[in-house]
């Protein structure tokens, strides 16, 4: 029979965030104004009781966090599978690397091969040859702006679909319901948290505090009015008259 899953270190700051949560809603804080000035002492009190207590708290949402570690260990086993190295991983990276590469190289090609096309074409004094060398650079120049645009829609498509791969694991995670985490937090939140308040307020309320800090003071011989004693009343004693009496 498998056990309820323990509380795992990672997870006791979220356990304290829901705590945090749960002493903020308006009814644990309209129960804790009711201890007049002893309000935030009282919350500080409730706080760290939820603390030492939160194993046997978080057994209430039990069932939610264990779908929640199932999924949390499918998302780690499927990063874990798409971040072997391999050729093919090799391979993308390279393609990547082009991606981003080519077009910059590609547009820098352009900027000088026009550059110099339009100084050797058209400043005087250069003759024919000149001319002729300027007109070859600038049709290089557009061929070279054509490979650019060409290479830097195909750099963006790729880098798009890249993205797109790395994203899907975490985005939908197989063997997992979408949310579990959100699931189990409200569970706890209500199941276990909030019960575990209320139930700690009621214990601490002002008016039992005070019928406990005065308790029936014991019950002597005497009795008002007359303050006749047990011990000297009943049958078969007589109480002697007065000296002042005939």
């Amino acid at each position: 029979m498998t056990g309820t899953p323990a509380l795992r270190p990672e997870d006791r700051p979220a356990f304290e965030r829901v705590l945090r949560q749960a002493l903020n809603t308006p009814e644990i804080r309209a129960a804790l104004r009711r201890h007049g000035s002893a309000g935030a002492a009282a919350a500080e009190r409730l706080r760290a009781r939820a603390l030492a207590e939160r194993a046997g708290i978080a057994t209430a949402a039990a069932p939610e966090y264990a779908a929640y570690l199932r999924q949390r260990n499918t998302v780690a086993s499927c990063v874990r599978a798409d971040g072997t190295p391999s050729a093919g991983a090799g391979a993308r990276g390279l393609l990547s690397a082009l991606a981003v590469l080519a077009p910059v190289l590609a547009a820098a090609a352009t900027a000088v091969f026009l550059l110099l096309g339009y100084v050797l074409g058209y400043v005087p004094g250069l003759g024919g040859s000149g001319r002729e060398l300027g007109d070859a650079l600038l049709t290089a120049g557009h061929t070279a702006a054509v490979v650019t645009a060409v290479t830097t829609a195909g750099g963006v498509t790729w880098l798009l679909i890249t993205a797109a791969r790395h994203r899907t694991p975490a985005t939908g995670p197989p063997g997992g319901a979408p949310g579990a985490d959100e699931a189990w937090r409200q569970a706890l939140l209500e199941r276990g948290i909030l019960p575990f308040l209320r139930d700690q307020l009621r214990q601490t309320q002002p008016g039992r505090q005070g019928r406990a800090a005065h308790p029936r003071r014991p019950t002597l011989g005497y009795t008002s009015p007359d303050f006749a004693s047990p011990e000297f009343s009943g049958p078969g004693f007589t109480v002697p008259p007065s000296s002042s009496e005939g």
